[in-house]
């Protein structure tokens, strides 16, 4: 068992600025008006007024008796690196033997405004021994966490505390043996950003709250989060902000699936509301997934009420709306290992789609398309076992009997069908107006959930017996998926 006692440091950064002479300077003829920052240390143990005792300090070092040795910093002007970045930080050594940092030429600097975004401490082994915390539960044990804005001006010396925290890490008498079973699990992050718009069409960040339940056999379950919203309030340049608000979901094995409900709250901003229902629905983790960008960012689903313009991704339905909502979701087809997710709303005489693809063949066109029967019979998508020539691929023609002839290409404003970037991926949003001598008949596409979607095109070998090299064929289906009507919930 462990007690963390957290230890408190205070650096000072000190900001010598000259001009062409002051009262201060022994060389006349400096006509530098640089300002130069030094870095001096006054530690002090201050665990005893920690009342917070279970406060994580995964993110701050173990307290030692090293020598400090080197700081890292990093320094910022409009948001621009000026000393050192946050992926290499730059370092500056402390005179031997005592807690300030040799003069070097990189921290003479302009006057002006900058932020200390990043200060640590280290000892000459590199062993970190001291952070400034920015942000997080730590930020609260200090009275300043990073960024810290720094004003260095000409002709003054400046001194500017920064404080570093470690944390005392001892041995707890033990009287007992206890041990524990773990039962891991996994979590995956999904994000949520809305913007109001009231009735003259200013858009505002919308300040609105988030409950979250499991979703099991066609029901909510156990909740997740109850109430969970997010702040709006006026940044420092006098604009109403708010950041993302974020959700951690479990992630078991097999498909998780989760019911969200988003309520539109009261906002300084905007001020008073009718506080209701505006977003609400299922997603799985498949479609968590799709916002993941890279293997360390994430999108955020974008919601818009109020206002012209479509959501980004529109996971979720506007109870208050008078539209249909469909979802397919796309399965590989010939070992493709594409797959995707397409959403589909049905207003008035427009239909908006979106798919989300992935696992395509990358920096190629893909067609796309709805297919259908025009007596609409139910259309499925084909079964391996519909490849009649044994060549080991479904062709268009093959699956035709399955899904149906083409009822509408989903292409772009251009005409053309998406292409995949260079990881295989592409994000696709039309929309189409339905009518008599429009794209189709509304006719002709209703009822949605009678149609498929299948995305085309992969390199393959149709001919085994031909010893031409396999060729791109933009027409071979490598993922299908049945349109499913998203009904309201009444839950």
């Amino acid at each position: 068992m462990r007690k963390f006692k957290l230890m408190f440091c205070y650096f000072s950064v000190l900001a010598l600025a000259f001009t062409s002479c002051s009262k201060d300077e022994t060389n006349p003829t400096d006509n530098s008006e640089k300002a130069t920052l030094s870095f001096s240390a006054i530690v002090n143990d201050l665990a005893s007024k920690s009342s917070n005792k279970q406060s994580s300090a995964s993110d701050i070092p173990e307290c030692s008796d090293a020598q400090p040795a080197y700081a890292t910093v990093v320094l910022s002007q409009n948001g621009m690196p000026v000393v050192g970045t946050m992926e290499a930080p730059f370092r500056v050594d402390l005179v031997a033997g005592q807690v300030f940092t040799e003069e070097t030429p990189e921290l003479e600097l302009e006057p002006g405004e900058y932020s200390l975004d990043h200060f640590m401490v280290y000892d000459a082994d590199g062993n970190l021994i001291w952070v400034a915390p920015a942000g997080g539960t730590m930020a609260d044990f200090v009275d300043a966490p990073l960024p810290m804005d720094i004003s260095l001006g000409a002709g003054v010396k400046k001194y500017v505390d920064v404080s570093v925290l470690c944390y005392d890490d001892r041995n707890v008498n033990e009287y007992g043996y206890l041990f524990f079973d773990l039962d891991t699990n996994e979590g995956i992050e999904f994000c949520i950003f809305g913007n109001y718009c009231d009735e003259t069409g200013r858009h505002y960040p919308a300040e609105y709250s988030v409950d979250v339940w499991r979703y099991e056999n066609g029901t909510r379950g156990s909740q997740i989060y109850n109430d969970h919203g997010n702040n709006v309030s006026l940044d420092g340049n006098g604009d109403y902000a708010t950041a993302p608000l974020c959700f951690i979901l479990p992630d078991t094995e097999g498909m998780d699936e989760y019911y969200f409900e988003i309520t539109l709250e009261d906002s300084d901003a905007y001020g008073d509301v009718q506080n209701r229902v505006i977003r609400s629905g299922v997603i799985n983790d498949d479609e968590v997934r799709s916002f993941f960008d890279g293997d360390n960012n994430l999108e955020y689903y974008h919601f818009r009420t109020g206002c012209e313009g479509e959501d980004s991704v529109p996971v979720f339905q506007d109870p208050e709306s008078d539209a249909i909502f469909y979802k397919a979701i796309v399965s590989e087809l010939n070992d493709s290992n594409a797959k995707g997710l397409a959403y589909l709303k049905l207003e008035d005489n427009r239909l908006y789609t979106t798919v989300l693809a992935s696992g395509m063949e990358a920096n190629m066109l893909h067609p796309q398309h709805i297919h259908g029967f025009e007596d609409d019979s139910n259309s499925v998508c084909p079964p391996s076992s519909a490849d009649e020539d044994g060549n080991g691929f479904v062709t268009l023609g093959e699956g035709a009997p399955f899904y149906g002839p083409v009822l509408l290409p989903l292409t772009q404003n251009d005409g053309s069908f998406p292409t995949a970037n260079s990881v295989g991926t592409y994000t696709y949003s039309q929309s189409f107006t339905l009518g008599e001598g429009e794209t189709i008949s509304a006719d002709g596409i209703d009822p949605l959930e009678n149609r498929v979607i299948v995305l085309h095109g992969m390199t393959a070998d149709l001919d085994p017996n031909d010893d031409q090299a396999a060729e791109y064929v933009a027409t071979l289906p490598v993922a299908c998926g049945q349109i499913q009507e998203i009904t309201p919930f009444s839950l």
